[in-house]
């Protein structure tokens, strides 16, 4: 049963991570062109996939992992417990992207400039993840 809630997980979040880096640069092309009636049309379609698939995703990758950490006893592990700060940031960050997106289509607030480093910073915290999930370094 391990295998097929790890297989799950793994699923999850590439979908996951693909839904955050097309949110992340639809956000680095609305800080470039806010205006943009392609903007707007990539944007609405974006919130569409978000809402469809990379959300449920998300909460995927939150309940399998719950499930294999629990199931295999590694709760109390440090590794996992450490594996936890990047996850959670991962969380708030798609929640931030979303708003932002939401905010520029809906009431055209301008999106912050700290979302040019998005793309950046999820493939950094992704990387840190798998590290801890496949090294456990402790």
């Amino acid at each position: 049963m391990y295998l097929y809630v790890k297989a799950l997980h793994v699923f999850a979040v590439v979908t996951l991570i693909a839904g955050m880096l097309a949110m992340a640069l639809t956000l680095r092309i609305a800080i470039a062109a806010p205006q943009s009636v392609d903007v707007r049309r990539v944007g609405q379609s974006v919130l569409r996939w978000d809402g469809l698939v990379t959300t449920p995703a998300l909460a995927i990758v939150w309940i399998a992992g719950f499930a294999m950490a629990f199931g295999a006893g590694w709760d109390s592990s440090p590794w996992l417990l450490l594996k936890m700060i990047p996850a959670i940031f991962l969380s708030g960050l798609h929640s931030l992207e979303g708003l932002a997106l939401k905010r520029l289509l809906r009431e055209g607030k301008p999106v912050h400039q700290l979302f040019k480093v998005a793309p950046s910073a999820i493939l950094a915290t992704f990387a840190i993840i798998a590290w801890l999930a496949i090294v456990k370094p402790f």
